[in-house]
């Protein structure tokens, strides 16, 4: 018997206006909701919507910031990824 470790993140969902809430985005990218909202304080991560007190995130934004993180080899730096967007 094998022992699989890597995480098992849920797919996101195929129409990009869904609304993630971001208790739930651990689940599709393997963060927690402590570093997510850290990250939101300082600027970094995926994009997303304030309504209020809820804070949640479009699974198209998700999915263009996962692509941002495509990287080709490990010396590799974030503005030279491939098919890297920079936010600023």
């Amino acid at each position: 018997m094998s022992l699989d470790l890597t995480p098992h993140l849920r797919p996101l969902p195929d129409n990009d206006e869904i609304l993630i809430p971001s208790r739930q985005m651990p689940a599709y990218v393997g963060l927690s909701q402590q570093t997510l909202a850290r990250w939101r304080h300082e600027g970094k991560g995926p994009e997303y919507v304030k309504i209020g007190r809820l804070v949640a995130y479009s699974a198209g934004a998700v999915r263009q910031w996962l692509e941002q993180m495509r990287r080709a080899s490990t010396s590799e730096r974030p503005n030279q990824a491939v098919g890297s967007i920079n936010r600023y």
